[in-house]
């Protein structure tokens, strides 16, 4: 088995859902099930990570950084199953709160430095991940070529 087949993983997937929901504090799930998508891709969490990129607008980084969608659908249908795990889990823990439309933190999962690099990378990325999902969904998702 390959080691690449372990990048992502329930932990992993828990960790970056509770990383951007306490940055936002509350989601919708349409928002929801866009976290995994972006953090699948690793030139996407490598940019976002650093200290002095700032998402301005889903619409201006789609526009200047069309290449890191050509296969959104694909990564979002992939991880629909991850994120509902991952959703699972967090609540099972008490780590966030289902709510009508969508879900809200109660406790986020604590960086350390046991959670390893990719980790601290996500935590970094985590705001700008908040960012670009925080405009209009309907935009992202047709934009992005999601096809529901």
């Amino acid at each position: 088995m390959k080691l690449s087949s372990f990048y992502n993983n329930l932990g992993i997937d828990a960790f970056a859902i509770s990383a951007v929901l306490e940055k936002a504090e509350f989601l919708t799930f349409p928002r929801l099930m866009l976290i995994l998508p972006i953090i699948a891709h690793r030139e996407m969490v490598r940019q976002f990570a650093r200290a002095q990129f700032q998402i301005v607008s889903f619409e201006q980084y789609f526009i200047e950084n069309t290449q890191n969608f050509y296969n959104f659908s694909e990564r979002y249908h992939a991880c629909l199953a991850p994120t509902v795990n991952a959703l699972q889990l967090l609540n099972e823990i008490g780590s966030l709160e289902f709510r009508t439309e969508g879900a809200a933190i109660v406790s986020p999962i604590p960086i350390t430095a046991a959670l390893g690099s990719r980790a601290d990378r996500i935590h970094r990325a985590s705001s700008n991940v908040a960012a670009i999902i925080s405009g209009s969904v309907d935009v992202f998702y047709l934009n992005a070529r999601i096809e529901l």
